[in-house]
């Protein structure tokens, strides 16, 4: 199906919550969100309920959707990923045993200082190898938990070109770190 053919249909749903034009999109949508989460590592039953869940939020939430920002998959496979995550923060499992928490208290004062001086050359090593400008974007970023939208406001810079920076940075501080 077609970019305008859903933006048909979503404006149909919008306008008249039309249950027919729903349902073409519901059809359209719910397999590939279904492998999305399959292919996310999560169960079949717990993909199918998601789906669900993605879907209906479509459906509730259709006046939210605005054409002119993303496509339609976009919006509807940004639901899904938000649902991925609320469902493995609820499902995650910490399993801890007692003796590991022991062992991690306990442990040699003199381990923790060799780690924590490799721990300084390794950010001496980044921080030398960054430029100022990639230096304040990972300071806002990360230490300040501003938006990419915010960084881009107050750098002036287009957004896309905050997220491709940032993400160029991590790869290569993560380089640094091998």
């Amino acid at each position: 199906m077609e970019k305008s053919n859903l933006n048909e249909l979503m404006k149909q749903i919008q306008k008249d919550r039309d249950e027919m034009a729903f349902s073409q999109i519901f059809d359209f949508f719910a397999s590939k969100v279904n492998a999305y989460f399959i292919q996310n590592r999560i169960k079949f039953e717990s993909a199918e309920e998601l789906t669900q869940e993605v879907l209906s939020t479509v459906w509730v939430k259709s006046h939210l959707y605005d054409s002119s920002k993303s496509a339609l998959s976009t919006w509807i496979f940004t639901i899904a990923r938000n649902k991925k995550i609320d469902f493995l923060r609820k499902n995650s499992k910490i399993n801890f045993k007692e003796e590991d928490i022991r062992e991690f208290l306990y442990q040699d004062r003199e381990i923790d200082l060799i780690e924590e001086n490799e721990a300084k050359k390794q950010i001496e090593k980044i921080n030398n190898e960054l430029d100022e400008q990639q230096k304040i974007m990972i300071k806002m970023n990360f230490f300040e938990n501003k938006s990419h939208k915010k960084i881009a406001d107050e750098l002036e810079i287009p957004l896309g070109t905050v997220k491709s920076r940032i993400r160029h940075i991590l790869t290569k501080m993560h380089e640094f770190l091998r």
